[in-house]
């Protein structure tokens, strides 16, 4: 209860971006069960996630309901199918272990009526598929084209040992055409 607790003061707007974000002081194993995005680094269509410390964007971005700590961005679009991929990293490298999955939830920023909603509710209907092997890329597909706009995309990856997730601001551009497949190589999904 008092970690469910914790998680929703966390997310309130209230919240300053350094605590929101900062790493756990951890070592060892423990280092990542936070699990912001602190030992996997991902990209998405080549663009390595960065950092989001901007206050500004930050506050912006959690004024919108959306029940994620977003703690990264995309400095540049990325296309409406874009691929992504995730690699132990960080803090301790060894916390997740060989990558297993890679799944995504996208929250449109510009989906919130605070008149009408309580909360922005993620896109049904969208999934990533891997392009070959497990440590490859993997493509957003989608039942429906998505529009073009900014989202907080959740990307959670797991592995053979553990697991941890990173929450990106992402703007989306029909115009992109997605980056090249990444095969991999070892297991398929």
């Amino acid at each position: 209860m008092i970690v469910f607790v914790l998680g929703i003061l966390l997310t309130l707007p209230g919240t300053s971006q350094k605590d929101r974000c900062k790493a756990n002081g951890k070592r060892g194993s423990m280092a990542c069960i936070n699990r912001q995005g602190h030992c996997v680094a991902v990209t998405v269509d080549g663009q390595t996630t960065q950092p989001l410390t901007d206050k500004a964007t930050a506050a912006r971005v959690h004024a919108v309901p959306h029940g994620q700590d977003v703690c990264w961005y995309l400095p540049r679009p990325v296309s409406i199918q874009f691929r992504a991929k995730a690699a132990p990293a960080g803090l301790d490298a060894t916390f997740l272990g060989a990558t297993h999955d890679i799944d995504v939830l996208l929250y449109p920023l510009a989906d919130y009526d605070p008149q009408v909603d309580s909360r922005v509710e993620y896109v049904f209907g969208t999934n990533l598929e891997a392009d070959g092997h497990r440590n490859g890329t993997w493509q957003l597909r989608s039942q429906r084209p998505l529009p073009a706009g900014e989202y907080v995309a959740t990307f959670r990856i797991s592995g053979k040992d553990n697991w941890d997730r990173q929450s990106v601001l992402v703007t989306v551009d029909p115009s992109l055409q997605p980056a090249p497949a990444d095969e991999g190589t070892g297991p398929t999904r």
